[in-house]
């Protein structure tokens, strides 16, 4: 009988043979001995020249030649073998990693806030510990899917990617090994700390819909964030002796212990005080309001306040975090003033207008509740900011997004206003028509398909009657926002779905025949359009948002928003996502409301004068229906990861 061939390594060290542990082969000690300061020792010797299975990962062979003979060529260099691919998936290293790294490690803000303080820690630490480093690279990638958008989609993915895998090497640790050294747990300290600020971006990186899959994915990052204390628990004060003493000695009393000198939350004291609560909820939730109102004093705030939001959910104490938990309305209201502390540091990159966001998902959660009134004070003053931006010209929602002096994006964000949704009748068919050729006046496509006067009219005509053809049909895709004061049309969208079936695209219609276009433009655009379409989404069953168009004189005031938010919940209902094709300077309004950058496509148009050409570019983007949270925060509802469970 033949005996069945042996899978396993046979290079392995002896104490993992030993143990019947996998070894990952690392001369001259493999991480499972160094982990656990075991004497590391192979009955092969080991020579310099010789490669580890992480200089094996870097190898440009793949799985159809890792394991051919190779040969030997004539001048060979001493010492250098061919080598097998490696098994582990998570062990792999290309240029991407080197991309993330370097930066990580020369970019000239801080991806994390605070690498000023911590770079000289983390990176021997990070060169030591393999789950560090794959956290650190996690942090980078998110960083670059924030500020290269043509590549958002990838960078995130991978972002998420590599801190999986950090804390699938964590999990293969045996913390208990451990024992009282202080040494050992300094890694698992930086680690969890990465991992918290990960899950903070990767929570903010989401625009929910609804203010209670908003908040079940704040309570996942809180869980997970706070997991440091589960290990960490009896060894603070020794943690406060060893090299991460900066960090207790100067930026902890810096940074923690201060009281806040403004007034902007007067109003959350006094309800907390006369609320319902016991001295040890009291004492818990005025703590966590002076960290906000310290934050607040600093507006717009240096990089510091943005480290303090970040480590916010860490320093909270039990009884508030139990609060939270449970949903309490008094908690709920201070986690409002968080989120407008969070606004007035939205230069922070992973921020930008996340703090708008979730605090107005927050004041719908409480609308025509008693507990409205513990909401209001922050919502207002986030209304004020709004206001003020807009009167500075810092605010549109079509304009392109402006960047602070580090060179981080600042995401332009919409003065809300109670506009009135309602789906229009026949004779609202011409204003809708003025407004979508006022708004798509800056779009120089259309000048392009349209040159001249006379065409631009006979499309403002076109688009008159189709839209009141549109609108016979009870079933068509048309929204309108009115100011209800005057009760003008401000605002249309319009979209085709299973349940609101369109037509063919608008520009491979009757448009086409119009007098004076020039079909070839409408041609290739149309063309283009349908095939980014299908590469993202294939025959599956979605909606097609194909207009959100504002009239210029109400552009910032958030009309535009409130009609995408409207269509996103009728997808939500019927379970589909929303797929559009938007301009380069439309597609922040659609990332506020949820959008994700999946393709992109170009088309060269002519300039004047004719001679001359330019690139015309739109961005590909869906929203899906609200789903449990994703990313590291999904993986905790599967229990998945033991370290952090308490």
């Amino acid at each position: 009988m033949m005996r069945r061939s042996h899978r396993k390594s046979r290079k392995g060290c002896l104490e993992c043979k030993k143990r019947h542990i996998k070894c990952d082969e690392t001369r001259p000690h493999c991480i499972n001995c160094t982990t656990v300061d075991r004497r590391c020792r192979y009955s092969t010797p080991w020579t310099p020249a010789e490669r580890s299975p992480s200089d094996r990962s870097a190898s440009p062979q793949n799985s159809t030649t890792a394991h051919a003979p190779t040969p030997a060529p004539t001048d060979a260099v001493p010492n250098i073998h061919p080598f097998a691919s490696v098994e582990e998936p998570h062990s792999r290293v290309d240029m991407a990693h080197m991309e993330l790294l370097h930066h990580y490690m020369t970019h000239n803000t801080s991806i994390y806030p605070v690498d000023a303080y911590m770079k000289g820690i983390i990176m021997p630490v990070a060169l030591r510990e393999p789950y560090v480093m794959h956290s650190v690279l996690a942090l980078s990638a998110h960083h670059l899917s924030a500020i290269r958008h043509d590549r958002q989609a990838f960078y995130y993915n991978l972002a998420i990617q590599l801190q999986t895998d950090a804390l699938s090497l964590f999990n293969s640790i045996d913390v208990g090994v451990f024992g009282d050294s202080v040494e050992k747990r300094i890694p698992v300290f930086i680690f969890s700390c990465l991992l918290g600020f990960h899950a903070f971006c990767d929570a903010l990186s989401h625009r929910d819909g609804d203010s209670d899959t908003a908040i079940a994915r704040f309570l996942g990052y809180l869980a997970l964030h706070r997991g440091m204390h589960t290990v960490m628990h009896g060894y603070w004060d020794k943690l406060r002796e060893s090299e991460l003493q900066v960090i207790f000695d100067e930026l902890v009393p810096r940074w923690f212990q201060v009281a806040g000198q403004g007034h902007e939350c007067d109003d959350i004291r006094e309800r907390l005080t006369s609320g319902n609560m016991d001295d040890d909820e009291l004492t818990a939730a005025q703590h966590a309001v002076d960290l906000v109102q310290w934050v607040l004093d600093a507006k717009p705030g240096p990089q510091s306040r943005g480290y303090v939001l970040c480590s916010w959910v860490a320093m909270l104490e039990r009884p508030f975090v139990r609060m939270l938990e449970a949903r309490r309305p008094e908690a709920l209201a201070v986690l409002a003033y968080f989120f407008l502390a969070m606004h007035h540091c939205r230069r922070v990159w992973m921020f930008g207008g996340a703090g708008q966001h979730f605090l107005t998902l927050l004041a719908e959660h409480f609308r025509g509740r008693e507990w409205y009134a513990w909401v209001e004070t922050p919502y207002q003053m986030l209304q004020e900011s709004l206001r003020q931006e807009a009167l500075d010209g810092n605010s549109s929602n079509h304009g392109p997004a402006s960047h602070s002096e580090d060179g981080s994006c600042i995401t332009p964000v919409p003065m809300a206003r109670d506009f009135l949704v309602e789906r229009p009748g026949e004779s609202d068919a011409p204003r809708i028509a003025e407004i979508h050729l006022a708004a798509m006046d800056s779009n120089p496509l259309l000048h392009v398909q349209f040159p001249t006067p006379k065409s631009l009219k006979a499309l403002q005509r076109f688009l008159s009657t189709h839209t009141a053809e549109e609108l016979r049909d009870p079933t068509s895709g048309v929204l309108v926002a009115r100011d209800p004061g005057t009760g003008l049309i401000v605002a249309f969208a319009k979209w085709d779905s299973p349940s609101h079936p369109g037509s063919t695209k608008l520009e491979s219609g009757d448009l086409r025949n119009l007098e004076g276009c020039r079909r070839e433009y409408l041609d290739r655009y149309a063309s283009l359009a349908e095939e980014a379409k299908a590469t993202c989404f294939g025959d599956r069953p979605c909606y097609r948002l194909s207009f959100v168009c504002t009239d210029p004189a109400y552009q910032g005031q958030g009309a535009g928003s409130l009609l995408t938010r409207r269509i996103l919940k009728m997808a939500a209902a019927d379970g589909l996502p929303v797929y559009l094709e938007s301009t380069e300077w439309a597609f922040r309004m659609y990332e506020r409301c949820g959008f994700q950058g999946l393709h992109s496509f170009q088309m060269d148009i002519p300039l004047t004068p004719a001679s001359q050409s330019t690139v015309y570019l739109e961005l590909c983007m869906a929203c899906h229906p609200p789903s449990p949270p994703t990313g590291l925060l999904g993986m905790i509802g599967v229990g998945r990861w033991r370290f952090w469970k308490s």
